[in-house]
C-alpha cells in the first residue's frame, strides 16, 4: 500500500486536472515546507536578511542559499516565490570571491549557468559581491551589497 503525506496528496489532487508542468510545485520527497525540483528541495523564506545571515539560516536548516544551474532552475525559483504572492527580488547563493576573482555558489557547485540582467554584473567600487534573482524588468540576476536585506531561497540536495 502506498502512503502519502497530506500536503503531497492535496498537491496531486489539486494539480490532477492541470498539465504535468504544474506538478513541479509539489512537495514530493521533501519535508513539509520544502518543494521538490530536480533532485533538490527548496524553501522560500520571506524574512528580510542580509546575504550572510540568509546563508547562515539556510545552513542551520541543512542547506545553502539556492544555486541556479539551468533556465529551468531559474524559472522554478520565480514560481516558488510567486506561490507566496510576493514578487520581490530574493537572495540566491552566488557571491563574488575577491581572492579568486570569480563568482561562486555557496553550496560549492560549479557555475555552469548565468542569468544576469543586461549590464550586470556591475563593478561598483568592489562593494556589490552578492546576487539577487528576480530583479527588475528582466527578472534576472543583479549584484548588490551583501548588507542589504531581502527574502531568500534555501535549497538542499536529496540524499
Amino acid at each position: 500500500m502506498v502512503s502519502f503525506t497530506l500536503p503531497a496528496f492535496l498537491c496531486v489532487a489539486v494539480l490532477s486536472s492541470m498539465t504535468l508542468a504544474g506538478t513541479e510545485i509539489c512537495q514530493g520527497p521533501c519535508i513539509e515546507g520544502w518543494v521538490h525540483h530536480d533532485q533538490r528541495c527548496f524553501h522560500y523564506c520571506p524574512k528580510m536578511l542580509s546575504w550572510i545571515d540568509a546563508e547562515r539560516r539556510c545552513v542551520s536548516i541543512g542547506g545553502n542559499l539556492a544555486s541556479e544551474h539551468t533556465l529551468g532552475d531559474h524559472d522554478f525559483l520565480k514560481k516558488l516565490q510567486m506561490r507566496t504572492g510576493e514578487k520581490h527580488p530574493f537572495w540566491i547563493g552566488l557571491s563574488y570571491m575577491r581572492k579568486e576573482a570569480t563568482w561562486i555558489w555557496s553550496d560549492g557547485t560549479k557555475m555552469d549557468f548565468k542569468k544576469w540582467n543586461y549590464g550586470e554584473p556591475k563593478s561598483s567600487g568592489g562593494k556589490e559581491h552578492c546576487v539577487l534573482s528576480n530583479w527588475g524588468a528582466g527578472k534576472a540576476w543583479k549584484n548588490v551589497s551583501c548588507h542589504r536585506r531581502y527574502p531568500f531561497v534555501c535549497s538542499k540536495r536529496l540524499h
